[in-house]
């Protein structure tokens, strides 16, 4: 059986007792949404420019994003926090699953009619509340599935009910054609994406939502990746790229729509809302102060902004500078709920719950954080403590915008058969070294000053590149 059934009665005293310094205990499990931007920068989040005042530009990015910004305001903020991969598919595999994308075998973003999918036997965070009675449900992208297949779709992997695109808002964020509710098309669509999305979470809460029994969702927003659209109010405030930032404008209307909706039904108190990003943006200047952007294990790619806010139990306008990583994030919900997270497989995140709740300041992480894509240089990326270490087969130049088709390592763009052929085989042969405290911008490469770490730190990241491909397996070998 995919899961062990846990009787929901008994955890619900745990959360019964009181507690000092002014946090108080749910008389129930607490709710949890997740909120997911898709492409959207580090430096896009108007609360995060607080951290990149060492690095101007001629065109910084000008969206204003107040209602994430209130998130941050009433809740944590994580400065190094690390998405799952530096495109699509294999980072909301990592969130969702806990697991590093390369061991689930989620090697590149999916395109349609691949095997290459998120498969049944692993866990979801659905999966998971499931056992634990939640009502769950999926808003949103996917991009988990293949279309033209018969893959899992949401409603195989732990959620009740579903609305989502298998990928991209088409033709664009404006009018969408290509939702689905519960596997079902649902055909053309009048509005934004991203409110489409809010409304269809809120009738499901309206029509769905048990009150002896917590909830469950995945908010997945298509904004801000291409194609972009935004109401002309929002575009119009902006002198450069107009309709991106007015796409992210448009979503965060949306995020302050889902929070009015809470607080008055009076769930904001006990509900914990999670906002970040599957990755890095494409556009010059949103990931700063970081280097590269979107396809490449740079910090620009992987590094997003995080924030989680429990008004009950996360003390407000918290800053942590721990690092942490999607892959956390089902350890940490598995704690707080006290369902045990799956014991017959690697779990590549650690529970970050007593760093939300102020217990600890900083955890220790047993394991580096891990990143591996064939695709673009660098291929590996390893970080441990302060230190980063970036493996490639060949090293590129720096520059503020790169080029990922002239930079890509294989051909053609999809994941096909050739390209498992070909990641079974790379290997990095080049490394880099940074020291990410002093030098977060990735400018001065001290590989040559600290020979035995990046020997260490080299070993480490080929065993995990070796042992993870292994687990992952070969979609057309099987």
């Amino acid at each position: 059986m995919k899961h062990i059934k846990i009787l929901f009665f008994p955890f619900l005293f745990l959360f019964t007792f009181p507690v000092c310094n002014g946090i108080i205990e749910s008389p129930v499990p607490p709710n949890i949404i997740l909120i997911l931007a898709d492409d959207l920068g580090y430096n896009d989040v108007s609360c995060f420019r607080s951290f990149n005042l060492d690095k101007s530009s001629d065109k910084p990015p000008t969206s204003q994003t107040p209602n994430i910004d209130a998130i941050a305001d009433q809740g944590m903020l994580f400065t190094d926090f690390y998405c799952g991969a530096a495109v699509c598919s294999p980072s909301r595999s990592a969130l969702i699953t806990g697991r590093n994308a390369t061991r689930v075998g989620i090697y590149n973003y999916l395109p349609e009619n691949c095997p290459m999918h998120l498969r049944s036997e692993e866990i979801t965070i659905a999966e998971l509340l499931k056992d634990g009675e939640y009502r769950t449900g999926h808003f949103g992208k996917w991009h988990l599935t293949s279309k033209g297949t018969n893959q899992p779709l949401p409603n195989d992997q732990g959620f009740d009910y579903s609305f989502f695109s298998y990928n991209n808002a088409k033709p664009s964020h404006k009018n969408p054609d290509n939702y689905y509710r519960n596997g079902n098309p649902v055909g053309p669509l009048e509005g934004y994406a991203c409110s489409l999305v809010v409304n269809e979470a809120i009738n499901w809460l309206e029509t769905n939502r048990k009150e002896d029994a917590p909830f469950f969702m995945n908010v997945w927003f298509n904004e801000p990746h291409l194609k972009v659209a935004a109401p002309e109010e929002l575009t119009s405030r902006h002198t450069y790229n107009q309709d991106y930032y007015g796409a992210i404008e448009n979503m965060d209307i949306a995020v302050g729509k889902l929070l009015a909706y809470l607080s008055e039904k009076e769930l904001d108190k006990n509900t914990i809302i999670i906002f970040s990003s599957d990755n890095g943006s494409r556009w010059d200047h949103s990931n700063d102060p970081f280097r590269g952007e979107k396809c490449f294990n740079y910090e620009g790619g992987v590094r997003v902004p995080f924030i989680i806010k429990w008004p009950i139990k996360i003390a407000k306008g918290k800053v942590c500078k721990m690092p942490g990583s999607f892959t956390d994030i089902l350890p940490s919900i598995a704690s707080i709920t006290e369902i045990p997270a799956p014991s017959d497989r690697i779990i590549d995140g650690i529970n970050l719950s007593p760093v939300f709740l102020g217990e600890e300041t900083e955890i220790e992480r047993t394991e580096p954080i891990f990143f591996y894509r064939y695709f673009h240089d660098p291929v590996c990326m390893l970080r441990d403590g302060d230190w980063c270490l970036l493996g490639y087969q060949k090293l590129i130049p720096k520059a503020e915008s790169l080029d990922e088709g002239k930079l890509a390592n294989i051909t053609p763009w999809y994941f096909r058969e050739n390209h498992m052929d070909y990641l079974k085989t790379q290997i990095p042969t080049f490394f880099e070294l940074y020291n990410l405290k002093l030098d977060k911008g990735q400018e001065n490469d001290v590989s040559d000053q600290f020979p035995e770490l990046v020997e260490s730190m080299k070993k480490k990241m080929l065993e995990l590149r070796n042992e993870m491909i292994d687990e992952g397996g070969d979609w057309y070998g099987l």
